[in-house]
């Protein structure tokens, strides 16, 4: 153990206490344009001070009324199936089905999940799948079972077995991920 004054920590937690210390810093230096856009985009921080609204959509826009998300920019072929999950049968109910379910494991504050959003609505208008957004603080049991260590997480379960995973929010790698798991197309 480590003690500073009546605060005492396991050597273990020294590390990741640091990493998260200098990651706020990075942060701050990132807001005044100190710190390279390649590594902002690594980190995946947040460096606009642009308030961000939704819209009755859900679409995001800021205060001047553009668009925030390159991905609502691009291609819509349809509208979202994605479904915000209520209650776990109705999670059930999809897994005893005969076809693909997909989940995105999210939460409320998770700022990479909010980005990735609207990539994945849009892989749901394309795809034959039940698509759901869960969100890991109201249904903490299901992301242990799935075994969601970081978030977004996403899974892709077939005959009540997953399938494959993808934890992360780059939107190349998260399209890669389902044409590289191929459910099929609409």
């Amino acid at each position: 153990l480590i003690c500073i004054g009546g605060v005492c920590v396991p050597y273990t937690a020294v590390i990741p206490i640091a990493i998260l210390a200098l990651k706020w810093v990075v942060q701050k230096l990132a807001e005044y344009g100190l710190v390279p856009q390649v590594i902002v985009d690594k980190l995946q921080l947040a460096t606009s001070t642009t308030s961000t609204t939704k819209d009755a959509a859900g679409e995001g826009e800021t205060a001047g009324g553009a668009d925030t998300s390159a991905a609502a920019t691009q291609m819509q072929k349809g509208p979202s199936k994605v479904k915000e999950l209520k209650d776990d049968g109705e999670f059930e109910a999809a897994l005893n089905g005969d076809g693909y379910v997909v989940a995105k494991f999210t939460a409320t504050w998770c700022k990479p999940c909010h980005k990735i959003q609207p990539v994945y609505e849009d892989i749901s208008s394309t795809h034959d799948a039940a698509f759901f957004t869960v969100d890991v603080d109201d249904f903490d049991e299901l992301a242990s079972k799935y075994k969601v260590a970081m978030m977004p997480t996403f899974i892709i379960v077939q005959n009540k077995e997953v399938k494959s995973t993808y934890s992360g929010s780059d939107e190349q790698q998260l399209r890669n991920f389902f044409r590289k798991f191929r459910i099929p197309k609409l």
